[in-house]
């Protein structure tokens, strides 16, 4: 069973729940991927809150702040789900999940210390992450919250930059990754395989009855490889399965289709995953995504992925080897 931190939607949420005890140490960011330099983050939240015997807890958002700022879609490594599993695998104690809106987007940072940080959390510390900006316009930089937190009686502290062969790690330079289906470079910075978590759909059952049944997940706002046919490890409830996965708008069966979707079919497997959140891990790229010209044809070259699937993972031993 893995650990699950106590998550709350709101500071006024949280602040009911708050307990009377040590005052915690928190952390504030978008946390998008969870990648290593949040890792390394979180590992000196916890061992801070841990050396002063308080609570680490992690203020973050449901979707991208970018996103309110700019008004442009800003495509998310994590459902917030997602996000979740990887904070509390992390070892925090709570996380605020919270939905940035424009009272967050247009608060100071001596307002957002103060009113957020000093009264609903109680901190008696904060880390930020290098080169994080918290408030209004970024204004607050390191400096300014440190400055802030000084004033406030919190003692506000900046994490180390992380990179990894020379390139510093970022959730935009992992988007940029995935989004050219480079998976090395992506789990070089993830510190582990990329992965989309997401509850299965509802389908047209086509695949079912072509003989491939899939497991559909919608990508709404989530980062994601190009369209294409990809080898995959699949994770239902605590099982990896190697499965055969498509990323595209279905050209042969569902020509009017524009939004991709993710469709997996679990090799050797035979159960309902309706309703069931799956963990789609990716491992390598087999072919792009093409229209055929019939069903006959699409079955063919589906049967020839399998194939290729198998002999892969069989001939790279991947199949033994998952995220833990």
């Amino acid at each position: 069973m893995s650990y699950r931190a106590a998550t709350y939607g709101s500071f006024d949420e949280y602040g009911s729940a708050r307990h009377s005890g040590a005052r915690p140490v928190v952390s504030v960011g978008s946390f998008d991927g969870v990648h290593l330099g949040h890792q390394y983050l979180l590992n000196q939240l916890v061992e801070w809150a841990r050396r002063v015997h308080a609570p680490a807890v992690v203020v973050t958002f449901k979707t991208h702040p970018r996103e309110v700022m700019t008004g442009r879609v800003m495509p998310s490594l994590n459902s917030p789900e997602h996000k979740r599993r990887l904070l509390s695998k992390a070892g925090v104690d709570a996380i605020l999940m919270l939905d940035f809106d424009e009272a967050l987007q247009q608060i100071t940072a001596e307002q957002f210390m103060r009113r957020h940080v000093q009264q609903d959390l109680a901190a008696q510390g904060m880390l930020v992450g290098f080169n994080n900006h918290i408030g209004r316009n970024r204004e607050g930089t390191y400096v300014l919250l440190r400055e802030i937190g000084q004033k406030l009686g919190v003692d506000v502290r900046e994490s180390e930059r992380v990179e990894v062969s020379g390139e510093a790690i970022s959730s935009s330079a992992i988007r940029r990754h995935v989004a050219s289906g480079d998976f090395h470079w992506a789990r070089k910075m993830l510190g582990r395989p990329f992965s989309i978590v997401g509850p299965v759909v509802h389908g047209d059952a086509r695949g079912r009855k072509i003989g491939f049944p899939t497991a559909n997940i919608e990508l709404a706002a989530l980062a994601h490889p190009p369209a294409g046919v990809y080898g995959v490890r699949v994770k239902h409830a605590e099982d990896w399965r190697i499965g055969a996965a498509n990323i595209g708008t279905r050209p042969t069966v569902d020509p009017s289709r524009t939004a991709p979707l993710l469709e997996v079919h679990v090799l050797d497997f035979d159960g309902d995953l309706y309703g069931h959140e799956l963990e789609v891990e990716f491992l390598f790229h087999v072919r792009r995504e093409h229209k055929f010209e019939g069903i006959e044809s699409l079955k063919s070259q589906l049967a020839r992925d399998i194939q290729v699937i198998r002999e892969r993972v069989a001939a790279e031993g991947l199949e033994a080897s998952h995220t833990p």
